[in-house]
């Protein structure tokens, strides 16, 4: 019968409204968990840092020109063996950075908070497949 569509469909709406309700804790709990805080104020301090940002740029800069390199001259060539490690100094000045260094660090905590998360969510589904 109709009402009988009518209480599937409101149980379907409630359900739905739960959902959406316990995914709305979630995500507050993740924007106010500790590890968040942390990464989000260290990436606001390196993305203010003059410093970290012309580190950023070179590295960028000696990406693009490794990649030119390798698709004009291959991998082997001399041209791009010099732009490969003139990206593996860049890239490591960048990270050996202080506050650079203090974010990877920070942000390997909110990898496993996010592994975690997946973890309890997926559960289920990974036994199943």
């Amino acid at each position: 019968s109709s009402w009988t569509l009518i209480k599937k469909c409101l149980i379907i709406v409630g359900m739905d409204i739960k959902i959406t309700n316990k995914c709305s804790e979630l995500k507050d709990a993740i924007k106010n968990d500790p590890r968040i805080i942390v990464l989000d104020d260290i990436d606001k301090r390196m993305s203010d840092n003059e410093e970290i940002m012309a580190l950023a740029y070179r590295k960028d800069v000696a990406v693009d020109e490794y990649n030119d390199a390798v698709r004009h001259f291959g991998e082997e060539h001399e041209v791009t063996i010099k732009a490969r490690q003139k990206l593996y100094e860049a890239k490591k000045e960048l990270d050996l950075h202080p506050l650079v260094k203090e974010y990877n660090k920070a942000y390997a905590e909110v990898r496993l908070l996010y592994k975690e998360i997946n973890d309890i969510l997926f559960d289920d589904f990974k036994e199943k497949c």
